[in-house]
């Protein structure tokens, strides 16, 4: 079955970069607009970044979904009374998601950064299921969907700097679009740090720091969507023929019974193995198995425009990589 799950999940991971403040002694006056109160910073001898940051990201995710609600339907025919989340007995769903995003932010306040982004992404969704339907088990088969998808969102950092020592609070929400869903997926990630910076030489920075990540779907009630069944799952065709050749003659006779049921029941021709070529519409609710991971990261900053920065997330369902470059200028 084909799902952007992950989509998402996938622009829900780019962070500000790193802002560590220090005090330091100022021989010059603070010659920019933004942040506001950034004189007056700058006056108390705080080291402030350059205001405006574009930055350019690869970003990977992967993580394990769980389906809690599942209903379908066969070229307009509604069948959730037979096709539900148990009867179809889904055993493992995982999506991985990768690409690039573009991230402009402002610091509006000497310790408020704000940002939008917009990702380009594509990704893959494999499903697992072992159907028992009318009390015949299934074998457990699977499929492999490719996707594509554009995401964006908005968001904002707070960040509190004690000489070299930094912590931040990270915030933001994103949506995402693709044509296998008629609904957006949002996805919403709040995030912590704690690290800490060396100075070089000159402008010259590195950073290290470790954190915790939050993220989950804004859209609990889940989503809509459209497929062909041997678009979701191909090579299901010659699957469920070898399966049904080996069947003995009872356990075929209960599933052709089946069939007729359900074409007496809904008027859709399902026999024949018409089942694996007909139109689905769907409706599926997911959540993530598990919505916390742990960050490490770190950032080298060349000079005062140019930075690099890189972190890692990991848990038992989740998966993270970002690598990215940063260009900062005045306003």
């Amino acid at each position: 079955m084909k799902r952007t799950t992950l989509f998402l999940l996938i622009s829900i991971f780019f962070f500000s970069p790193i802002s560590a403040q220090e005090i330091e002694t100022q021989t010059e006056t603070y010659q920019y607009k933004l942040p506001i109160w950034g004189d007056k910073a700058h006056e108390r001898g705080y080291r402030l970044q350059l205001p405006i940051g574009i930055g350019i990201n690869y970003v990977y995710n992967e993580m394990f979904l769980d389906i809690t609600e599942f209903n379908m339907g066969i070229n307009g025919h509604d069948l959730s009374q037979w096709l539900t989340v148990e009867s179809l007995g889904f055993t493992k769903t995982r999506a991985t998601a990768a690409g690039i995003n573009i991230r402009v932010d402002a610091w509006v306040l000497p310790f408020l950064s704000v940002y939008g982004l917009f990702s380009k992404v594509g990704g893959t969704t494999s499903v697992s299921l072992a159907p028992f339907l009318a009390g015949v088990q299934f074998p457990e088969f699977g499929s492999t969907v490719n996707f594509d998808s554009n995401a964006y969102g908005v968001g904002g950092t707070l960040v509190y700097g004690y000489k070299n020592f930094f912590i931040s609070a990270d915030f933001n929400h994103s949506w995402s679009k693709t044509d296998l869903l008629t609904d957006q997926v949002g996805v919403l990630t709040t995030s912590g740090r704690l690290g800490k910076a060396f100075n070089l030489k000159k402008d010259m920075r590195l950073a290290f720091y470790a954190g915790i990540m939050y993220r989950n779907f804004t859209k609990s009630e889940g989503s809509g969507g459209a497929i062909k069944v041997n678009e979701a799952l191909p090579g299901i065709d010659d699957a469920y023929f070898n399966w049904y050749d080996e069947l003995s003659p009872a356990k075929k006779a209960i599933l052709n019974g089946l069939y007729d049921t359900i074409e007496e029941n809904t008027g859709i021709d399902v026999g024949d193995g018409k089942l694996v070529t007909g139109d689905i519409s769907y409706f599926i609710k997911k959540d993530l198995i598990q919505s916390i991971s742990f960050q490490f990261g770190g950032q080298f900053e060349f000079n005062k425009h140019w930075g690099l920065r890189g972190e890692f997330g990991i848990a038992d369902e989740l998966k993270f990589i970002l690598v990215g470059v940063n260009y900062r200028l005045g306003f």
